[in-house]
């Protein structure tokens, strides 16, 4: 999210450099969890596609899948806590401002 909204924080280049070490730093990581998500929702698909129910295997492929997502969700916090350390107390309140705009506009748009 920070490359979109990184010009409207006005991140100095060494802060650019440091997120992009950051992301580097975390490449492995990530592919590594994108590859076993995209087995875990594949799986759940051919479950939920099968020719009979299997209730069993769906919940747990799904259970499977979901695990994966807990995951990523985890390897997201500890990359943003490590990016909002670099920021500026001016820059932290101006992302915080912007999250909650953006959680207001997609409230929006989902009709609440």
């Amino acid at each position: 999210m920070l490359p979109m909204l990184g010009p409207r924080l006005g991140l100095t280049d060494a802060q650019q450099d440091q997120i992009k070490a950051i992301a580097a730093a975390h490449k492995d990581e990530w592919k590594a969890l994108a590859d076993r998500g995209r087995v875990a929702h594949l799986a759940l698909d051919e479950a939920i596609g099968a020719d009979t129910v299997n209730e069993a295997l769906i919940r747990q492929k799904s259970a499977e899948a979901a695990a994966v997502d807990a995951d990523v969700a985890v390897a997201r916090a500890h990359a943003h806590t490590e990016v909002f350390q670099i920021l500026t107390a001016d820059q932290k309140a101006q992302l915080k401002t912007m999250q909650a705009n953006m959680k207001e506009h997609a409230g929006q748009r989902r009709g609440r």
